[in-house]
């Protein structure tokens, strides 16, 4: 008898798993802390409930995931809001479905003995580290833009990947990397013994906009199970941020054991990073990942002022809020 309900039971447990729809989400880049939620909703069972396997694939930058996006071969990414606002004027066939981070951590990175730029007069003639497709390039030539400069009037040094952007500053081949405070800002000074500084983009100049942005391509969104689908990731992904934002120490303990080659404290100083990048004054009181349409006709308006973006008359072209959930964020019955 024990044999027959050992049996019964693997033969349960077997249908379920047969029954979960498998979801590929490709990251921006290679997994880091900020994207503790995404794991921590898998680690609980999170996607489980809602009948998803979800796979957690690393990115290469924006720029690049976007494309994968628009041809159909990643249709649900995770990549910069700025990066995927030009897409949409250009014609790719995507749109943001929810938005994590909507204040931008972009920064000026740079080893702590030559603090350059701290004022904005010292950015004219500067050597600056950026990666193929990096997401920041948006919001660096909204930067320049607003405070009267070109990309020009620096020397940009274009680089293959994070790491290598990451070693031109640490080797002094570039004065600073445009990066993320809650990345660069956090690791490198533990990784590498030499001590970092920040100055992030918007305390030098007030600029900002939306940042990493669950992007969808629309085609593929068209076909009704996947708009299921869909739906069922967006809210277990949101119960993920929710919990990981009441939970940190935990959070970063599920992040460290699926990534245990991140130091735990770099992803949990990463995490904390991001969590106060979530809301912006007018998405207060919004669902979880919910962003405000003021947010984003700011970004297109900074982005059509300083980075020659095409405005469009419609700011709902760029993005949805349909395929969120109100909290409590769980399983339909």
């Amino acid at each position: 008898m024990p044999r027959l309900i050992l049996g019964l039971l693997a033969l349960l447990f077997a249908t379920a798993a047969a029954a979960q729809t498998k979801f590929p989400f490709r990251l921006n880049w290679t997994a880091s802390g900020e994207h503790s939620a995404y794991f921590v909703a898998k680690e609980k069972g999170f996607y489980r409930e809602e009948g998803l396997d979800v796979e957690i694939l690393d990115g290469s930058g924006s720029g690049t995931v976007l494309q994968l996006a628009a041809n159909g071969s990643s249709p649900v990414i995770q990549a910069d809001a700025a990066t995927m606002m030009r897409g949409v004027t250009s014609g790719m066939p995507v749109k943001a479905v929810a938005v994590p981070l909507q204040i931008s951590p972009s920064a000026f990175i740079y080893r702590a003995e030559s603090p350059r730029p701290t004022k904005v007069s010292e950015v004219k003639g500067m050597r600056i580290a950026m990666s193929v497709g990096d997401s920041g390039m948006a919001i660096f030539t909204a930067f320049l833009g607003k405070i009267g400069l070109k990309p020009d009037d620096v020397q940009l040094i274009t680089v293959s990947s994070t790491a290598a952007k990451d070693q031109a500053m640490l080797s002094k081949q570039a004065d600073a990397l445009i990066g993320f405070f809650m990345d660069q800002g956090v690791r490198l000074e533990p990784q590498t013994g030499v001590k970092i500084g920040y100055t992030r983009l918007y305390d030098l100049a007030g600029v900002n906009a939306l940042s990493s942005a669950i992007i969808v391509n629309t085609d593929w969104l068209k076909e009704p199970r996947n708009e299921d689908a869909l739906r069922r990731f967006l809210r277990a992904s949101q119960r993920g941020w929710q919990y990981a934002m009441e939970n940190r120490a935990e959070a970063a303990q599920i992040f460290f054991k699926e990534k245990p080659g991140i130091p735990l404290a770099i992803s949990r100083g990463t995490l904390d990073g991001a969590m106060t990048l979530i809301r912006t004054e007018h998405s207060k009181g919004m669902p979880m990942l919910a962003s405000a349409v003021e947010d984003w006709r700011d970004t297109q308006q900074l982005l059509a002022n300083y980075a020659g973006l095409k405005p469009l008359p419609d700011v709902n072209a760029y993005y949805t809020n349909a395929y969120l959930s109100d909290a409590p964020y769980l399983p339909k019955k």
